[in-house]
């Protein structure tokens, strides 16, 4: 098993955790939701790793199938999070607010990137 590939997810995760508990500590960015970006960064690698594991099974030499297991990870990824953030808001807990989504489409967006390159390097 070569699980070499998820290093770099892994250092993503420890990194956007650690700025987000150093931020909080400090008091540097108080219009953020730390802990809501902080479950949003634990969804996303969770979420990662599981299609991680489902691209390593593909086989190579069926591009369309390689494109769609991608295409199909991210929309369950979308799906996933439209459901929690209709549990968030169903449950009143404020609003979140434009730069902790910002945040969290950025996040989104890297982890999104680094699957596609698993998908590319795959031979």
């Amino acid at each position: 098993m070569n699980f070499k590939k998820l290093v770099p997810l892994l250092i993503l995760f420890v990194i956007v955790n650690m700025i987000l508990i150093l931020g909080y500590e400090n008091n540097w960015a108080e219009g953020l939701k730390h802990k809501f970006i902080m479950t949003v960064n634990l969804m996303l690698v969770s979420m990662s790793v599981f299609n991680f594991l489902r691209i390593r099974k593909m086989k190579a030499t069926n591009p369309h199938a390689m494109v769609r297991s991608v295409m199909v990870g991210t929309l369950l990824k979308m799906l996933f999070f439209a459901g929690a953030a209709l549990i968030y808001a169903s449950q009143k807990l404020g609003p979140v607010g434009i730069p902790t989504l910002l945040i969290c489409m950025g996040l989104y967006l890297l982890y999104t990137w680094l699957e596609i390159q698993w998908t590319l390097q795959k031979k």
